[in-house]
């Protein structure tokens, strides 16, 4: 019978000033691109009121001679560099420089979440800015600096034939267009009205984030929220960090929540029967019970009924609750999961069904277990996956939307895109029980994205073998837009 390994490579801290000197430093820059290194000051400056003038003219001495302008700045800015550098390659998501400092991503990932809209070291505005200037291609980063150019006539000159939209942000804080500022103090109303002139459904999604930083709704914006011990969190705070700390703690309690869970065990043909389902579905069932959910359970759904079922949810169950968890336990491909008759739903497709307005005040929260790679699975482990995928790429019915009702909204993933999601044959997915394990230990007393770190951790950890091969797995949020972290609540009649 097939077991699992125990002596797992566990996650470490990565400790920047072990990983970085200033001699590597200019290593690295050697490797990076002009434009790489823009941004990269452009996320670690301390002072962004004089930020453009400091930046301009390290990149003008880079344009004259040979100079290593990130090293020249950190040397006159000291204060926790090698952190905000790592962080910051993070962000950038550049591998290739990461694996030559010889540092696990993924635990990079788990220290600094950078695909999400948290920060230990870095300005919160300044990366979702960065986000921005990622988004945009060349016609939308014209189009923009045009409206910001026709509001303000005297615009700098030196910026006529600069193509990197960081140094004109920063140009626009020195200016006062817009506030980007230690004390959360943050101003970018003018910039979010041309934003929204955008159709790019990208740039919805960011415009989205920068309201909630424009109206502080966003309470996990913090640095180093993730960084402190758990049960030591209040103590070994900065007097800075208390503050952030009692943002952070100003979550919502879930006191009515919605479970529906869509277990999808049997196939048409190509894909195999997923034994081993039904213990995840079970432990899901009791976990959410157990915090006081309605749970409902649909199981073997057709596409066509399954988007049925998520179009309906406010129909059929209301809107009368503060939470919806939805828990889709499937096959799946890269991007999307399979429905019973064997034809895809796109995770977009899943996302826009739910982010409708009856649920806008609702937060919603959609877990996947379904592999996002192509590996066949083997014996008591298995993967939820298949060789190849055929089905048509679904097709989404329009409907008014309101880019509010895309708010309160997060998707967690048994697994990141491109690889395999484990499930035992008896004894459910690795994903899925650890979810319930730390929910039912932790979940009413820390928060939900305190809950989701250890879940990564926890998965992260976990080893197997598959024909001799090894096998591991690794979960993430991919997306995460929601207002405020919250926390689940025992229910008095759970037993």
């Amino acid at each position: 019978m097939m077991s699992l390994l125990v002596d797992a490579i566990t996650y470490r801290e990565v400790v920047a000033e072990h990983v970085i000197n200033i001699n590597i430093l200019r290593q690295i820059e050697d490797d990076l691109d002009i434009d790489e290194k823009i941004s990269i000051l452009f996320l670690i400056i301390d002072n962004y009121g004089t930020g453009f003038n400091t930046v301009f003219k390290l990149f003008q001495i880079h344009k004259t001679k040979d100079a290593y302008i990130i090293a020249d700045y950190v040397k006159n800015h000291p204060e926790n560099w090698e952190e905000k550098i790592l962080e910051a390659l993070c962000i950038l998501n550049n591998r290739e420089i990461l694996r030559k400092l010889k540092v696990s991503f993924s635990d990079l990932e788990l220290q600094y979440f950078p695909k999400v809209i948290h920060s230990r070291n870095i300005n919160i505005v300044a990366k979702c800015l960065y986000k921005l200037c990622e988004s945009l291609d060349e016609k939308e980063e014209n189009l923009l600096l045009n409206y910001v150019k026709s509001e303000n006539c005297n615009y700098e000159s030196l910026l006529d034939n600069v193509d990197y939209l960081e140094l004109h942000m920063l140009y626009w804080i020195q200016i006062g267009y817009i506030t980007i500022s230690k004390d959360k103090l943050h101003n970018i109303k003018k910039l979010l009205k041309h934003l929204k002139e955008f159709k790019d459904g990208r740039l919805k999604i960011i415009c989205i984030e920068l309201e909630k930083f424009e109206t502080n709704l966003h309470v996990v914006d913090n640095c180093g929220n993730f960084r402190t011990n758990d049960k030591n969190y209040l103590q070994s705070t900065s007097p800075e960090e208390s503050t952030l700390t009692e943002r952070h703690l100003c979550k919502k309690t879930i006191n009515s929540g919605l479970c529906i869970i869509i277990n999808q065990i049997h196939f048409r043909k190509e894909y195999e029967t997923r034994y081993g389902t039904e213990a995840d579905c079970i432990t899901l069932c009791e976990t959410f019970k157990a915090f006081g959910f309605k749970v409902v359970i649909l199981q073997n759904l057709k596409r066509n009924k399954m988007l049925e079922k998520l179009r309906n949810i406010s129909k059929d169950h209301g809107q009368n609750y503060d939470c919806l968890f939805l828990c889709i336990l499937s096959h799946g491909y890269k991007g999307g999961v399979i429905a019973s008759d064997e034809k895809e739903i796109s995770l977009e497709t899943i996302e826009k069904t739910i982010c409708c307005i009856e649920l806008r005040e609702v937060i919603k929260i959609v877990i996947i277990q379904a592999c996002q790679g192509k590996t066949q699975g083997i014996n008591h482990l298995r993967t939820d996956s298949l060789s190849d995928s055929f089905a048509p790429v679904e097709e989404r019915e329009e409907r008014e939307e309101d880019i509010r009702q895309f708010d309160n909204f997060c998707m967690f993933m048994s697994t990141m895109q491109g690889f395999l999601s484990i499930r035992h044959k008896e004894e459910g997915s690795w994903f899925i029980q650890e979810v319930c394990k730390i929910f039912k230990t932790y979940g009413n007393e820390l928060t939900f994205f305190d809950c989701v770190r250890k879940i990564m951790k926890s998965v992260r950890e976990k080893e197997g073998t598959i024909d001799g091969n090894q096998i591991a797995q690794s979960s993430e949020i991919r997306v995460d837009r929601l207002l405020s972290d919250f926390q689940l609540k025992q229910s008095t009649l759970a037993v």
